[in-house]
């Protein structure tokens, strides 16, 4: 689930050179001074009837750091609740969501920042709830004249703090290791941004039960291919472009390979795994759309408003 608004019409990863506050819920590195001061509200009616909400605020001290607080909240609506001969009793709720804080360091053009988050999960029957903490770090270089931004995160390196009772095994988290590299095109109005995701792990795709079994001359069936090296390599990817029109409006497109992948129904031409987004604003609030697209009839927006009523 993006962050953002702006994240979510760009792939679902946090990426430098923009102005989006609630992004450092995936990377602290880019947490920065010019949110002194700002809030940020994204809200996002997802697929069926989940619903995200996550509101942000960042402060910076002078020769200290910048820090930010931030509220994350997950609504899966009301679920219907059977016995185990399908009979209605009801129904139920589930939430989840997380309390977050970080701050970052910056050291000229390098950037250095820390989350620490503490994720809950409850479910209004049998008493189910579960609690952890966890952490982001990110490192991150950009400059600022020549359009260049680069990061490294670790993302959510953690453990459960309590679970229900009669399950006596934590829930690992999904921790992950990211990097994203952005460039802003001199003398042209857009910006390039490519991820890599999961490199922690090389193999990223598997054999799919769907394709059709082959067979040799004497009807055995035969083993599906390995996928190749190729696929592994491209389903890391995540490309982004973020276009300046004259003004404050800006246009963005990206494309998750691995999303596609995974989500496309065999033998579909749909856009899975494609995004698309816009923003406006002035200089003290900006508005952002985002729109992804999962695979056909299954799509999410995301809305997020960034405002800094404060003078600094």
């Amino acid at each position: 689930m993006a962050p953002s608004a702006r994240s979510a019409s760009l792939g679902g990863l946090a990426w430098e050179g923009g102005r989006d506050l609630n992004a450092v819920a995936q990377n602290p590195a880019l947490l920065r001074p010019i949110y002194h001061q700002t809030f940020h509200l994204t809200v996002q009616p997802y697929l069926a009837d989940i619903f995200i909400s996550q509101l942000s605020y960042a402060y910076h001290w002078r020769d200290i750091g910048t820090f930010w607080t931030g509220l994350l909240y997950v609504n899966y609506g009301a679920i219907r609740q059977t016995d185990e001969l399908g009979n209605a009793l009801g129904n139920f709720h589930a939430y989840e969501g997380a309390w977050m804080a970080g701050a970052a360091r910056h050291f000229g053009r390098w950037h250095a920042g820390m989350n620490i988050k503490l994720p809950f999960s409850v479910i209004s029957v049998d008493r189910y709830r579960r609690f952890g903490i966890a952490t982001d770090i990110g490192i991150g270089y950009e400059d600022s004249v020549g359009g260049l931004g680069f990061s490294v995160l670790l993302r959510s390196l953690g453990a459960e703090l309590s679970r229900p009772a009669g399950r006596p095994f934590a829930q690992p988290f999904p921790t992950s290791l990211q990097m994203t590299f952005s460039h802003r095109v001199p003398h042209a109005p857009f910006r390039v941004h490519i991820g890599a995701i999961h490199l922690e792990r090389w193999r990223m795709a598997y054999n799919d039960p769907l394709q059709p079994v082959r067979y040799d001359l004497l009807g055995n069936p035969l083993p599906p291919p390995s996928p190749k090296w190729t696929e592994h390599l491209f389903r890391h990817i995540v490309a982004g472009v973020e276009l300046f029109p004259e003004g404050a409006f800006r246009l963005r497109a990206a494309y998750h390979v691995q999303r596609r992948r995974e989500l496309n129904p065999v033998g579909s031409s749909a856009l899975g795994g494609v995004s698309f987004g816009a923003s406006f604003g002035g200089r003290k609030w900006q508005l952002d759309y985002g729109y992804v697209l999962f695979f056909r009839q299954a799509a999410a927006h995301a809305f997020s408003l960034a405002v800094k009523p404060f003078p600094n």
